[in-house]
């Protein structure tokens, strides 16, 4: 405690006028402490040395920022100012900060700073004041590491977590398409352009469902409905396409129109299926209707328990199957039905009346 210098094995990569912490994060007296000099190759120094005692084999890491930048806006996409800048507590797993100006409707932002330097790093994802809602990534990672026993994320990372929570969300957007269709239905329109054949397809496209064309001008009422969705080599080059009777293909990220336009007024009107776009910032919510946070933690435990506890894995992917029925009978319930429709035969005297 306040030596001036410490001998560690190699004091290679360390420089003065950077930042280290002297011990395992979140645990106590953990601390940081500013380099000042770096001698040979077995010494740090520094001009006020740390607080505590630490005894050998104490990991010292080197950290590129040792405060943290706190920034507030009235709304989501307005003008955030600096209202308070804090050090890093390294002996806890968080950094706190209460705001008691602020408001569950405020929106907030941070980022890591260097107080010698006066770098910092780029801005988190905003935060409404309120905190994460139940279907947040950040919501999601939380619960499936506190039902495994990990809150700290030790044993697994959160970004596996959260892959499989991604991997979760792609299954059930499918099987949703498949059973209850209407939930991912989509309508766009596309402003055709004179001798341009291909278009970019919708943002987060899955699959086309229908698609109309008018060639001439902006009504759907005068648009030809597209009836062959076929490759782009079928027909080449010898078939003679018309408008009357439009057909589509897909290259790739794009689709194609055959004929191609000779009219810049034309329109092509697309109902299609998409996907949730992926859960990335910690606010992200997995765009999927009501419930679907019980399938997604099921799933990600299931994935986590497969290396350690097969039996325990087995008994998360039996859960999975119930909860999706019951998923998808409480989606269909008051839309349509999802089981197959059956149709009974009848013959003989059944098909008259003996009147």
């Amino acid at each position: 405690a306040s030596a001036t210098s410490a001998t560690v094995e190699n004091n290679e990569g360390f420089a003065a006028d950077t930042y280290v912490i002297y011990g395992a994060f979140g645990q106590e007296q953990t601390e940081i402490v500013k380099l000042t000099s770096v001698t040979g190759n077995t010494t740090i120094g520094h001009s006020t040395g740390p607080v505590f005692a630490h005894p050998k084999r104490t990991p010292v890491i080197e950290i590129k920022y040792n405060q943290i930048k706190v920034y507030r806006s009235a709304t989501e996409t307005g003008v955030y100012s600096l209202i308070t800048t804090v050090d890093i507590t390294p002996d806890d797993n968080f950094t706190y900060y209460d705001d008691t100006s602020g408001t569950t409707t405020s929106w907030y932002k941070v980022a890591y700073y260097n107080e010698t330097t006066a770098n910092s790093s780029g801005y988190s994802a905003v935060l409404e004041g309120v905190g994460y809602t139940v279907d947040s990534l950040r919501a999601l990672t939380d619960e499936v590491l506190s039902d495994f026993g990990d809150p700290l994320a030790v044993e697994i990372s959160r970004t596996q977590v959260r892959r499989w929570l991604r991997a979760g969300v792609r299954k059930l957007a499918t099987n949703l398409v498949i059973l209850v269709p209407d939930y991912r239905r989509q309508y766009t329109t596309q402003a055709l352009t004179s001798g341009t054949a291909t278009y970019d397809l919708p943002t987060r496209f899955l699959e086309f469902i229908r698609i109309d064309i008018n060639y001439t001008g902006s009504s759907a009422t005068d648009a030809k409905k597209v009836e062959y969705f076929e490759s782009e080599a079928v027909g080449q080059p010898d078939t003679a396409y018309t408008t009357e009777a439009p057909r589509v293909f897909i290259r790739a990220d794009q689709f194609g129109l055959r004929p191609t336009p000779t009219s810049s007024s034309g329109y092509a009107f697309l109902w299609y299926w998409d996907y949730p776009a992926d859960m990335t910032g910690e606010t992200d919510v997995h765009g999927l209707p009501y419930g679907a946070s019980e399938y997604l933690v099921s799933y990600a435990l299931y994935r986590a328990w497969i290396a350690k506890d097969r039996d325990k894995a087995a008994m998360y992917k039996s859960e999975l199957r119930e909860i999706f029925d019951n998923y998808i009978t409480f989606i269909s319930t008051s839309r349509q039905g999802y089981q197959n429709k059956q149709v009974g035969v009848g013959f003989g005297a059944d098909l008259y009346s003996e009147d």
